[in-house]
């Protein structure tokens, strides 16, 4: 959404002249055709890399350098190098190989200049994804919790430190990694979650987060302690039945996939697993049985009164309301030096149109 954002704004600013709708148009394909991750793939001195990331731009991290040189841990810079490499491959588009740099995690310098200086850093890429129960605080994958559990998914890794402006300084809003994936007992995908039965005041659908913005680790799926697995549809039936849900989350940082495949803790995480099973009920203070949760499309619910030995009902009318159904998408302002780019890139598109004009 930040692109088409972008777009309005650079349309009212340019077409103040109809002449200049042709050049708006280049101007919105070239946007529209740069690649999203894009600004991963270049890096400045002293950035974290990892292993198979590939087409990366270490131009700026070589600093004219030929040579880079490791050195065991603990090991200093004036004692025998731990491994050289000769930079033969295009140092605009280099592969982080398994073959050249698995086992020789750490820092890399450039090595045929004086000083020796800091090219980049060099890890192994790992994640893994947890469900994890938000009332206890606790990793319950794999495990059967009641029904009305509060859970979510979690996501550990070290590939957050691939989204550092001051290492990536091609990075914007849009780049995202990771992709989850949820599915119920059935095997059918979910995409959206009810916070409350459907026509009960106040309940929300909201989009189920499958591209996580994971800048920090580790990262929690904020809507899943809002996720409530006894909501009801319209006829009163189950959104969520009892049953096995499965979480799989996936990562492709600069098509490492080329080298791992679906390889587990690298570029895949799961399938994990939670089970729901009923509820636990809670006894009642005044000794009277507690009653079964009434579905949505039932306007009347019974209450026991404690004013007599009898049991009396009151009824109550609950209005039927729409659920509020939340965007699948989300925006976020733009930076401002965005919006200087596009006042200077239009500037520049007028300039030239109107020179054509002449």
């Amino acid at each position: 959404m930040n692109v088409i954002i972008f777009i309005i704004r650079v349309l009212k600013l340019l077409l103040m002249n109809y002449r200049l709708i042709f050049c708006v148009l280049l101007l919105l394909l070239g946007i529209l055709a740069v690649p999203v991750s894009a600004g991963l793939s270049k890096i400045d001195l002293g950035a974290p890399v990892f292993v198979g990331e590939m087409g990366l731009d270490i131009s700026s991290a070589l600093n004219g350098c030929n040579q880079i040189s490791w050195w065991p841990v603990g090991n200093d810079t004036s004692s025998p190098t731990g491994k050289v490499i000769e930079i033969t491959q295009n140092r605009f588009s280099y592969n982080i190989s398994p073959d050249l740099f698995s086992g020789y995690e750490g820092t890399w310098y450039c090595s045929d200049k004086k000083p020796i200086a800091k090219a980049f850093t060099v890890e192994k890429p790992q994640f893994t994804l947890k469900i994890w129960d938000v009332d206890n605080d606790k990793d319950v994958t794999g495990q059967s919790v009641p029904r009305n559990t509060r859970v979510t998914y979690r996501i550990d890794t070290n590939l957050d430190r691939a989204f550092n402006s001051l290492y990536r300084p091609m990075i914007n809003p849009l780049d995202t990694l990771f992709d989850v994936r949820l599915k119920g007992p059935n095997g059918a995908g979910i995409s959206t979650i009810y916070t409350g039965s459907a026509g009960v005041t106040g309940t929300e659908i909201l989009t189920f987060d499958s591209k996580p913005d994971v800048r920090a680790s580790p990262y929690i799926w904020r809507d899943g302690k809002v996720w409530n697995h006894t909501a009801r549809s319209g006829d009163g039936t189950p959104l969520y039945p009892l049953g096995t849900y499965t979480f799989t989350a996936t990562q492709n940082l600069n098509t490492m996939k080329n080298y791992y495949g679906d390889l587990v803790g690298v570029t895949v995480s799961g399938p994990v697993t939670v089970t729901f099973i009923p509820e636990v009920a809670t006894p009642s203070p005044t000794g009277i049985p507690p009653s079964t949760a009434t579905p949505a499309t039932l306007l009347t619910t019974p209450e026991p009164t404690q004013a007599s030995t009898t049991v009396s009902t009151v009824t109550t009318t609950r209005a039927v309301t729409t659920p509020t159904i939340k965007p699948t998408w989300t925006s976020a302002p733009l930076p401002e030096w965005l919006t200087v780019i596009a006042l200077g890139i239009g500037c520049a598109v007028f300039a030239l149109c109107q020179k054509g004009n002449r």
